[in-house]
């Protein structure tokens, strides 16, 4: 059987196709296409599903492993977590436990988007401040510990 060569084959994403690859790219085509969500072990899902959706999340898809949640190109999957307790995060990166640290959302104004999570009672870890590394940014955590950063990059003069 001949070498599929003619396919046009379209990665999906939530607001539609994100790469497209036919005929010799195919063969070239990177194997890792992105990363398709992130998994959230929580103490209590329900409150975490509440704490996403007042962050701006919608409900994709819940059964008894868990819940999708979306917003924008972003997936997260949050699910029930074991009996083991794991270890806190401080928001300075550095000396935090092996894992995955934070999740950053990109946001167009942090100013604004930390003024409207306020007014929703979502409570911050940090005020919205200039990073030395490029970019303004407000932390907060969801109901179990998670590091989660408001970002958007700053203009480059």
């Amino acid at each position: 059987m001949p070498a599929l060569r003619s396919a046009v084959v379209h990665v999906p994403s939530v607001d539609g196709p994100i790469a497209s690859w036919q005929g010799d790219e195919w063969e070239n085509r990177p194997m890792i296409l992105g990363i398709d969500n992130i998994g959230l072990a929580s103490r209590d899902l329900a409150r975490s599903v509440d704490f996403y959706e007042r962050v701006g999340f919608v409900r994709a898809h819940q059964n008894e492993r868990g819940c999708t949640m979306i917003i924008g190109t972003t997936k997260l999957f949050i699910f029930p977590a074991g009996p083991q307790e794991a270890s806190t995060r401080a928001i300075t990166l550095v000396g935090n436990p092996v894992g995955i640290d934070h999740i950053s959302l990109l946001v167009d104004d942090v100013d604004r988007s930390f003024a409207e999570l306020s007014a929703r009672g979502i409570t911050f870890t940090s005020l919205p401040a200039d990073q030395t590394w490029g970019a303004r940014t407000a932390v907060l955590q969801d109901p179990d510990g998670n590091n989660l950063y408001l970002l958007a990059w700053l203009a480059k003069n």
